[in-house]
């Protein structure tokens, strides 16, 4: 097992739903009953290895060929070469204009587990009468793209969800850049939870401006899988199975995911096109991490709803539609002049 010095003076809390809603409390138990995410263990300990470094999440210029079959398309992921067979084509569908016929376009990255489109396009939708045309990625280990024996959307390692997260950045750095030479003026990028945090990832690597709503999301990944209600979703035992405990298994998957805190990265081009959205009651993302990203991207616009973590996927629609829509507001109306 890689050594890594995973005692911090800051230690996770336990792993209990923090003030969450009830919806989130209750679906946190019923990932209680099934805890199945990392049910292999730590996997690749070469994997684990490229979180120490700070550039593991910068991408190489890659010019992406995308092929479309109406609105869904598909390409092969600027890290095919690290990812196993099943999980190296990237899927997108885009909807809204079938060409490039609109000045404008958002990349939607989804959220922890969710597979397929179906959730996004309901949610955000309705954003094409506004002229921006949406163009969702599905997560490399999610929906069509799953390894064999992988239990739905568990993932079966660490080292797997972490090479998820590294594919993401290069996948929708690559494709922001394809709908750029596509002929797009305004770009941006978004996402819910999960997604959030990886919309936000992607934009501290892109030099060019971007409308950026990172909606539910903090500044870093570890207070989420160790002490909100995704954690409930783990199987620490399994982790702690070649160490002392559960506890020590759940502080080194803190340090590990904490070595990709968005805070230890300069705020990306023009942070004033961002939009923060944050649950009140949100049993899966502390609103201290919430507050550190906006604390860090001073420029940004920090708002709060009341609701949790889950239920406002469902109650807080116009909200999250509204982020991405004022975000691009933000946004300087021709952007490709300072693309490089």
């Amino acid at each position: 097992m890689i050594d890594i010095a995973w005692k911090l003076s800051r230690k996770p809390a336990d792993d209990t739903v923090i003030n969450g809603h009830i919806v989130d409390r209750l679906y946190a138990r019923f990932g209680r009953r099934r805890a199945g995410l990392f049910a292999h263990g730590w996997g690749d300990d070469a994997v684990l290895a490229r979180l120490t470094s700070a550039e593991v999440f910068r991408p190489s210029p890659v010019k992406l060929a995308i092929t479309w079959e109406g609105d869904a398309g598909h390409f092969e992921s600027p890290l095919a070469h690290a990812l196993p067979e099943a999980v190296r084509t990237a899927r997108v569908r885009r909807v809204g204009s079938t060409g490039s016929k609109r000045r404008t376009a958002c990349v939607l990255l989804a959220g922890s587990r969710e597979e397929g489109f179906a959730l996004r396009e309901s949610i955000y939708g309705p954003l094409t009468a506004d002229g921006i045309d949406l163009v969702l990625l599905e997560n490399p280990f999610y929906g069509l793209r799953r390894p064999p024996g992988q239990d739905g959307a568990n993932l079966r390692t660490v080292a797997e969800h972490a090479l998820m997260n590294i594919a993401i950045v290069a996948e929708a750095h690559a494709l922001l850049e394809a709908l750029r030479a596509e002929g797009y003026e305004r770009l941006g990028i978004a996402g819910y939870s999960m997604g959030g945090y990886m919309a936000a990832l992607t934009a501290v690597f892109t030099e060019a401006p971007l409308a950026v709503a990172a909606l539910a999301a903090g500044s870093s990944p570890a207070p989420v899988f160790t002490r909100g209600g995704l954690s409930h979703s783990i199987d620490f035992a399994r982790l702690g199975a070649s160490m002392l405990d559960d506890a020590a298994a759940r502080k080194k998957l803190f340090a590990l995911f904490d070595m990709a805190r968005i805070t230890q990265w300069p705020a990306p081009v023009h942070a004033e096109s961002t939009i923060l959205l944050a649950c009140r009651r949100d049993g899966y993302v502390p609103a201290s991490e919430t507050r550190a990203l906006h604390a860090h991207w001073p420029k940004s616009v920090l708002r709060w709803v009341d609701a949790g973590h889950i239920s406002a996927l469902f109650t807080e629609r116009r909200a999250l539609r509204a982020a991405v829509r004022d975000a691009f507001a933000r946004l300087p109306n021709d952007t490709r002049s300072t693309a490089t």
